[in-house]
């Protein structure tokens, strides 16, 4: 008796990375006492793909993490990182990402 082979179909799909799902929290945690002092300041900014918290860093230069899309806090205004929360969010297929609540 012939045995056959079972061959999967590859259809387009099968090829495509799928873009499915929502982005959840994964964690949820108050800036660190190391973390605050190292900042001069914080304050919203637009960016590209909407605001970012620009932190002035006491070292000097500057650096970004976006904002969260459940925060109330608008361009020009300051964050103050003791009521503040870093979020990673995470999303199946996808790489964690930070966002910074306040």
């Amino acid at each position: 008796m012939r045995r056959h082979k079972t061959f999967k179909v590859m259809g387009i799909f099968d090829l495509l990375r799928v873009y499915a799902g929502k982005w959840s929290v994964k964690s949820s945690r108050a800036f660190t006492d190391e973390e605050i002092k190292a900042v001069e300041g914080a304050v919203v900014v637009a960016s590209e793909y909407g605001n970012s918290v620009c932190f002035h860093m006491a070292s000097g230069g500057m650096t970004f993490i976006p904002l969260s899309s459940a925060s109330t806090k608008g361009v020009g205004e300051s964050v103050d990182l003791h009521n503040a929360k870093l979020l990673t969010l995470e999303k199946q297929g996808e790489n964690d990402i930070i966002r910074v609540e306040c």
